[in-house]
């Protein structure tokens, strides 16, 4: 049974509400495509006419005689004349800040990011993600730009304005890694923990941190190994109140140090299956706020890196080339070095899909798994950003089992697709279906029978050299 079914009748009304909603949506992007365009023929309209002056972004309010040239938009893209924006704002009844932001942003778009700002015109990207990213590249040089602008429209469809930030800083680390650098020095003198009683619910409070990535991994492989440890000591209460209690554990060490002496860290389970009396007075000991002084707790965590033989051996550039996670984003090598001193390192090869064979089972061996998350990064439902790592790996076609007459080979790279647990759930229990097409595009069939695509995969950009 499906909480989604409809009458009959009611599914060519339904179909025609979701016309008419991509219609308002396609429509809304046209008309945010053609503001932008009509900004940006504005600016072309009114070049500056000398750049003896310098100016900034909004303009010097002591220049009263004359009409200086500003530069609205990134390095490469024309400067336009001063008053050209006081115009449009008052022609258009919008401020003279927004103006100078949309002309700014139309300028960027067209002569720095061309990629994108084709993408807008063809209604795949929305103007105001396109514009965050404008914004977002602005102290980017020419060819870091460039690079800015393949990274942003290799999966367009993926653009969000975290992910935004997260590409166009890694244009930025290999065009300036002394920009880098200092971004991430004046980063970490930021670090600071709040903790926050009036904010909570009655009986909690809120804790925030801002951490370096190195010690926010290692915090949460110790609070996701400590809270394993409480499950398998009995804790019956959810995943997340099992970790806020290891949170409250680590207030006192003694308390944490027994409770990690018995658990497995590459498992989560008690090791041999057994605990002792110290680990379960740690784990069911009630919280006091009357504890001794937190002490350090390292974690171990498992973190996979991709990282191309070029950066790693390049003797022009030692140290600062990049390398790309999934989890971290982009991480300059000479950081990345810091982080491995004493770590435990294993290169893997590249797996060769070729050779991993179907099996006759419901779930997928370890390489099989692995490749088809690393084939598809994402749930592969249209528009979900949700990683694949923490998605589950459904079968196109329902399995069925071969006790029940199932045909052979019903696992396979080919036959699995990463789905996160929500549209796993609507394609299992609900009229969801979709099939993998040879570009590497998914196609679904929604349940009034609107039929929606993903984008095919595309080899990331690699950086300037």
């Amino acid at each position: 049974m499906t909480s989604t079914a409809t009458h009959p009748s009611s599914t060519r009304n339904s179909r025609s509400v979701l016309d008419r909603a991509v219609a308002a949506r396609s429509a809304r992007r046209r008309a945010e495509a053609a503001e932008l365009t009509a900004a940006l023929d504005w600016a072309h309209a009114h070049p500056a006419v000398s750049t003896g002056h310098a100016a900034s972004w909004t303009g010097s309010p002591t220049a009263l005689w004359g009409e200086r040239t500003i530069s609205l938009a990134g390095v490469g893209a024309p400067l336009v004349a001063e008053f050209a924006p006081v115009e449009y704002a008052g022609a258009v009844g919008i401020s003279h800040e927004a103006a100078n932001a949309l002309i700014g942003d139309a300028l960027d778009l067209a002569h720095r990011l061309p990629r994108l700002w084709a993408l807008v015109h063809e209604l795949r990207v929305p103007a105001s993600l396109a514009r965050l990213a404008a914004q977002e590249s602005r102290d980017l040089d020419v060819d870091a730009a460039a690079h800015a602008d393949r990274l942003l429209a290799w999966q367009p469809t993926r653009l969000n304005p975290h992910r935004i930030g997260v590409l166009v800083q890694e244009a930025r680390l290999y065009a300036d890694p002394d920009r880098a650098h200092a971004d991430h020095d004046s980063a970490l003198a930021s670090r600071r923990v709040d903790v926050q009683h009036d904010a909570g619910a009655p009986s909690t409070s809120q804790v925030h941190m801002t951490l370096d990535t190195a010690d926010a991994e290692a915090f949460d492989d110790t609070v996701s190994a400590m809270a394993a440890t409480l499950g398998a000591l009995g804790d019956p209460q959810d995943l997340d109140v099992r970790r806020a209690r290891s949170v409250g554990i680590l207030a006192d060490p003694q308390r944490a140090l027994d409770l990690l002496a018995v658990v497995d860290r590459e498992t989560g389970a008690l090791d041999d299956g057994e605990t002792s009396p110290a680990a379960e007075d740690a784990g069911f000991t009630p919280s006091s706020p009357y504890r001794r002084a937190p002490a350090h707790a390292s974690g171990s965590p498992s973190l996979v890196l991709h990282v191309t033989a070029s950066d790693l051996l390049d003797p022009l550039r030692p140290g600062q080339g990049g390398v790309a996670t999934s989890r971290l984003g982009p991480v300059l090598l000479e950081r990345l070095a810091r982080w491995l001193v004493g770590a435990h390192v294993t290169v893997r090869p590249v797996l060769d899909a070729s050779l991993i064979a179907p099996v006759d089972r419901h779930d997928p061996p370890s390489a099989m798994a692995e490749a088809a998350r690393l084939r598809d990064e994402t749930c592969v439902f249209p528009h979900c950003n949700r990683p694949s790592i923490a998605c589950d790996l459904d079968h196109i076609e329902p399995y069925v089992p071969p006790d029940e007459g199932g045909p052979p080979g019903q696992t396979s790279l080919e036959a699995l697709a990463p789905l996160c647990r929500r549209h796993h759930r609507a394609k299992t229990h609900a009229d969801f279906s979709y099939r993998r097409l040879r570009d590497g595009s998914y196609r679904w069939t929604l349940p009034g029978g609107f039929i929606v695509q993903t984008d095919p995969p595309h080899r990331r950009p690699q950086p300037p050299r």
